[in-house]
């Protein structure tokens, strides 16, 4: 995620992953250095979870446009080609 959001940055794409589990800050912090992401990330985020999805059905990636709406969704991690391929073609609806 954090290579995709510095590619589409100047395109207007902001990235946020919601750590799903409630971890300690200290905890995601770590994981977050060691991996070396720049997105940014949202603690606490069962209560988003429970709404979009969980389980099995993690992680779950939506895209939400300039006004709010969630435009696309995709559940399970389908590999970067397709997250790719979703970006590229919303960013270019929206323009």
């Amino acid at each position: 995620m954090t290579k995709l959001a510095e590619k589409y940055k100047k395109d207007g794409l902001s990235v946020l992953a919601v750590e799903a589990w409630d971890v300690e800050e200290d905890e995601l912090a770590s994981f977050v250095k060691g991996e070396k992401l720049t997105h940014h990330f949202l603690l606490e985020g069962s209560e988003v979870t429970a709404q979009y999805g969980s389980g099995s059905n993690v992680p779950v990636v939506l895209w939400i446009d300039g006004n709010g709406v969630v435009v696309d969704t995709e559940w399970g991690f389908e590999g970067t080609a397709s997250l790719e391929s979703k970006t590229e073609a919303l960013l270019a609806r929206g323009k």
